[in-house]
């Protein structure tokens, strides 16, 4: 009997805590704040202020506000290299914009130390995300190849608690690749068709793209999807047969001489001849994200290192705007993986806008198809170069300018010859040389057509290496002769601009 009383009395008292506790849950308010981290950069440059390293996208009860966010170096090389950190919020939106229209407003800045240092975040949170990032200005000083890294580890509530973030990765990334200074001094990025690497009489293997070429230049752009307005990826025409073979076949062509050449080289995925599915496809957010998800899949998946997208063109601010909702999308579903994003664009046609253009890891100037006497002449290539960083704001480590391997006619855009038609016809083509007639079926002479003969390449190569821009886009290196040529044109760009022999050792 007293054994049952004495048990009835236990159950009073566990019952009359729990009451309590539910009594104190609704008085007390419960924190509900959340934070997903994003690494949504992974190209870095020296001596260059702002580079975003880290987002956090946070969200919780309608009046909550965050005190502020700690942080760490993580892996990165070198802490004295970080002269400056920043935590900025770009508020309404998920992507980075603060160099041109300062979209992003910054709320602190601190010298980053050894282990963690905190930076006040005093801004209120909602039901909405609010996003916050953390960019880094870097010494000029910093080695090629280091490492740029950032860890949060907690986000203090103004109330004191403390949120730890959830790690967001991209799908199919199981760890995280750590952001680098890029490692060469300049880029010289061909573009290459996927019909070309073995399209020289149907050769089984390249016979254009050598492995002494992965050694030369920097990247290569294997310029080979499109998309469809639904948000799918998909190839390109590849010149007649089975389009998806020929590239796979292709991108598994590149992959080996790469490989043989034990290269540092990068290969980034080309997406073009999209102009109106890519309107329609990133006009609507559903779309616009399954594009971006779809697209860095293809990438991850396939082994590029970086994205190239080359619209054609969004032919007003309202695109250009949905473009730069599309790259913060895309990132977002990059994060973790270090893959660049870049365009292609005329920026003296259809002009790119900030909501863009802060966002890249690089721009490419299509430098060329002037309908005046001289196509592509240093006066334009000097000329986008300079309205990228004067317009655009941009670092000239991102501007990449565009050098063409092929002709115009005189007068008119759609009348081209690629640089090795020209040299079958004119074998002794002196180096000076910018301009010839075209010939006709039947041999006769056709119409005056304009290029850029190998020693305006070489120029052009030498005012960007003197002016510090960061190096030269080819459109299209597949028209070029064999490297071996003594007159080709990849030959004159590669005495001047080249990968360093040096390998870049940053731990």
């Amino acid at each position: 009997m007293i054994f049952l009383l004495n048990k009835e009395r236990s159950f009073g008292r566990m019952n009359a805590m729990r009451y309590l506790l539910f009594l104190l849950a609704c008085i007390l308010p419960l924190h509900a704040a959340e934070v997903e981290a994003r690494y949504t950069h992974g190209v870095f440059y020296p001596g260059i202020n702002n580079q975003p390293v880290l987002q956090l996208k946070i969200w919780g009860e309608p009046g909550e506000k965050i005190k502020s966010v700690t942080f760490n170096t993580g892996e990165s090389s070198r802490i004295a290299d970080m002269k400056i950190a920043r935590v900025l919020t770009s508020r309404g939106w998920n992507g980075f914009t603060y160099n041109t229209n300062k979209l992003a407003e910054e709320l602190s800045k601190t010298k980053p130390g050894k282990g963690n240092f905190t930076l006040k975040a005093d801004i209120e949170v909602g039901p909405e995300p609010v996003y916050l990032w953390l960019s880094y200005d870097l010494a000029a000083s910093i080695k090629r190849n280091a490492k740029v890294d950032a860890v949060c580890t907690a986000v203090e509530m103004a109330d004191g608690s403390k949120v730890k973030p959830h790690v967001i990765l991209a799908e199919g990334i199981e760890k995280r690749v750590i952001g680098r200074v890029y490692p060469f001094p300049y880029r010289v990025v061909p573009y290459y068709r996927p019909r070309w690497v073995k399209g020289w009489g149907n050769a089984e293997k390249a016979v254009h793209l050598t492995p002494a070429h992965f050694n030369l230049f920097t990247e290569l752009i294997h310029f080979a999807y499109t998309v469809t307005e639904s948000g799918e990826v998909s190839y390109q025409w590849a010149g007649g047969g089975d389009s998806q073979q020929i590239t796979d076949d292709a991108l598994a062509e590149i992959k080996r001489l790469r490989q043989e050449a034990r290269a540092r080289s990068g290969l980034i995925a080309g997406f073009g001849h999209m102009d109106g599915p890519m309107t329609h496809a990133v006009a609507n957010p559903a779309t616009r994200r399954t594009l971006a998800h779809n697209m860095a899949q293809w990438a991850i998946t396939r082994g590029y290192s970086g994205i190239d997208i080359d619209w054609e063109y969004p032919d007003s601010w309202e695109q250009w705007q949905n473009l730069g909702y599309f790259i913060a999308d895309l990132r977002e579903e990059l994060s973790g993986s270090a893959i660049s994003v870049s365009i292609a664009a005329s920026v003296t046609y259809k002009t790119p806008n900030y909501w863009t253009t802060d966002q890249l890891d690089f721009i490419m100037t299509m430098s060329y198809d002037d309908l005046g006497p001289q196509h592509a002449s240093m006066q334009r290539f000097q000329g986008d170069a300079e309205k990228c960083r004067r317009d655009f704001h941009m670092p000239k480590a991102k501007i990449v300018v565009g050098l063409p391997f092929y002709s115009n006619q005189q007068g008119t855009l759609t009348n081209q010859y690629g640089y090795s038609q020209i040299l079958s016809w004119y074998p002794r083509l002196k180096a000076s040389e910018n301009t010839f007639v075209s010939k006709n079926k039947d041999g006769s002479n056709g119409p005056m057509h304009s290029f850029n003969g190998a020693d305006l390449i070489a120029a052009k190569c030498k005012w960007l290496k003197q002016e510090n821009f960061g190096g030269v886009m080819i459109w299209a290196y597949d028209t070029d002769v064999p490297l071996k040529h003594k007159a080709s044109l990849a030959r004159a760009m590669f005495k001047v601009l080249r990968q360093p022999k040096k390998k870049s050792k940053a731990k």
